[in-house]
Parts: C-alpha cells; structure tokens; sequence
C-alpha cells in the first residue's frame, strides 16, 4: 500500500500523460507521418489522440476494478503467479526500450546538428547520474520534472507562428485527398508519440484519489493531440510534398530561419530547450519499468535502477547510424501499437471474466 505522503495530487496526472507524450518526436514526426496520408496526415494525428482516448478510457476500467490498481498485482491475479510475472517483465522491457529509443534518438540530433564531435560515452556520464537520482527516489521527484518539463518549454509552441509568414495554404488543401486506408496507416505511425500513456499502468496507485484522474488524464491526452495537430498544421502549409519528403527533421527546419539579434542560431536553443521535455520521457519510463520489476522480484529499487541504466548505457554507445535507430523506433512503435491496442482490451476482459468467476465461487 502506497503511503499518503508518497502519492501526488490527481492534476498531476495532466502533467504525467502529456509529459509521457510530448518529447523527440515532436522534431520530426511530420515526416514519418507524411508517408501514407501526405498533406492529409494532420487528420491521422486527430485520429491517433481519438484512439488514445478509448484505450485511457480501458485501461482505467482495468484500474479501478482491480484497486489499488498496479499492473503487476494485476497480472498476478489475472494469469496467475508465474504468467502474469512473464508478462510483466515483457512490459518493463518495453518500457525501458521506450527510454532508450528516445534518449538515442535525441542525441543523435545532438551530433547532427550541435556537436558533430560529441562522444557518446562522455556525454552518457553526464546524464546517467542525473536519471538515477531521479528515478531512485520518491516517484514525487518525477513528478516534479514532469511538471517542470511540460511548464518551462511550453514558450517553444509560440516560435511556430513566425514560419507562417512563409506559409501557403494550399499546400494542405484539398482537405480529405486520401483515402480511408491511407490515413489510417498514417494514424500508426503517429504512435510512437503517444506510446507514453502506457506507464499509467504502473504510476496510478500513486495519485490521491485516483479514481478523480481518468478526466485529467483525457484532458492531458487532448492537450498533446492539439499540440501535434498545430505543429503538423504549420508543418504541411510551410513545406510543401516534395520538401517535406526529404526532411527528417522537420521542427528543426523551421526553427532554423527564426532571426533575433542576440541568437544566430535558434535551433540550437530549441534543442537545448527541448532537453527538459525528454527528461520525462525518459526517466518516467524507466522509474516505471523499475517500479514494475521491482514489484515483481521483490528486489531493490535501486538495485534494479543502476542495473536497467546500465542497460541503457550500453545500448546507447553502441555505434548507431539513422537507419538502426529508424529500425528501433519503427519496433518500438509497432510493439506499442500491439500493446495498446491489441492487448489492452484482451487483458480488460479476461480480467473481467477472472472477476467474475472469483466472485461467484466465493
């Protein structure tokens, strides 16, 4: 039982979901979208925020009929002692590649656009000891960098107004060009940034009067789907198709002809900036996926932190180019895709037929 001077008020869950939902991806994710559904893919990101919604919605009704509501405890009655544990330890490990994807991910644009010279090794010392004095403490230490993460970069969304300047309007339009298929293909590959939702599972018997939640957790899900619809929208009427398709980074790209007289260079603020979105990311996921392996082999928290960093250490300074770290996103997201929406709702009702047939034995 979690004590009530270790859990958090139910508003922060708004600040939790959008802090697990808005980070790297928001540099690049027009042009993965763009794939299927092009100047239509604002219209996919629309239906990925709808579906999120849906599996919130599932995952809360798992919660709450199985208070206090910890992921682990309820595989454990569900599938039993030694398969829910199997289970678990399946979650924790795609929690910990969600990490590791996006801290990858953004030192990568490190190297390509800041420091082409920066060592990986040396830069990992600089941030390992930060993420366990986050992670191996009171989950309210995550909770305040996520909220610190959502208040303090949230200035950045105002620097996409100057790009429309140069914006063209008919660069989206016509508006419903593609076809059904197209824009829900181009609604999976929008995962990936909101694949964080799933540590709910894990951070929910840590929020005071959890059961009031569910609404700040929708409403953190609508803030981040907005957010990605405006930066999409801006995306597609300042690029047009054949631009946009040789972009990797579009975000970057905007940002880099905003002029000021004291910053030369304002891509590079923006991804110094940015750094304190993705410090959520990463050490909520990983404070989950310890949390969830902790609960399930009794073993240290800390222990099992400086065991899951150096995971991470070592999977980040193994030699990487664009189309292995293409190729981890792309499992990543596709096993997010898979969890959510796939076994979610088959562990919403085999739990709910397990309640039942407890129930009416006893």
């Amino acid at each position: 039982m979690i004590k009530l001077k270790d859990q958090v008020p139910a508003l922060m869950v708004f600040f939790l979901i959008v802090s697990s939902q808005v980070g790297v991806g928001v540099l690049g994710f027009q042009s993965v979208i763009n794939k299927y559904a092009g100047h239509d893919a604002w219209i996919s990101v629309i239906v990925a925020g709808l579906a999120f919604h849906v599996t919130i919605w599932i995952m809360f009704k798992i919660l709450h009929n199985n208070e206090p509501g910890e992921i682990v405890a309820i595989h454990k009655f569900t599938y039993g002692k030694w398969l829910g544990a199997f289970f678990s330890i399946i979650f924790s490990v795609y929690l910990l590649l969600l990490s590791i994807t996006v801290l990858r991910t953004y030192i990568e644009i490190i190297q390509v656009w800041v420091f082409p010279q920066i060592q990986v090794w040396a830069l990992l010392f600089l941030l390992i000891p930060l993420f366990y004095y986050i992670i191996s403490g009171e989950f309210r230490i995550v909770v305040g960098v996520c909220f610190f993460g959502v208040l303090y970069p949230s200035f950045l969304i105002f620097t996409l107004l100057y790009p429309l300047k140069y914006a063209h309007i008919t660069y989206i339009l016509p508006v419903f060009d593609h076809s059904f298929t197209e824009i829900m293909q181009s609604s999976s590959l929008a995962v990936l940034s909101f694949l964080g939702v799933s540590s709910l599972l894990v951070f929910y018997p840590f929020i005071r009067e959890s059961r009031k939640s569910q609404k700040f957790a929708h409403i953190g899900n609508l803030a981040t789907t907005l957010l990605y619809v405006f930066i999409c929208v801006v995306t597609y009427i300042y690029y047009n198709q054949n631009e946009l398709q040789n972009t990797i980074w579009a975000t970057l790209g905007m940002w880099k002809i905003i002029e000021m007289p004291f910053l030369a260079r304002f891509e590079y603020f923006g991804i110094a900036t940015l750094f304190f979105s993705i410090l959520p990311n990463i050490v909520l996921f990983l404070w989950a996926s310890t949390r969830t392996l902790h609960n399930v082999a009794g073993i240290s928290h800390k222990k099992i932190a400086t065991i899951l960093l150096v995971i991470m250490y070592v999977a980040c300074v193994i030699p990487a180019g664009r189309i292995v770290i293409d190729q981890l996103s792309d499992i990543v997201s596709k096993f997010g895709l898979l969890f959510l929406f796939g076994y979610i709702p088959v562990l919403f009702l085999i739990n709910f037929v397990r309640r039942k047939v407890t129930n009416n034995a006893s």
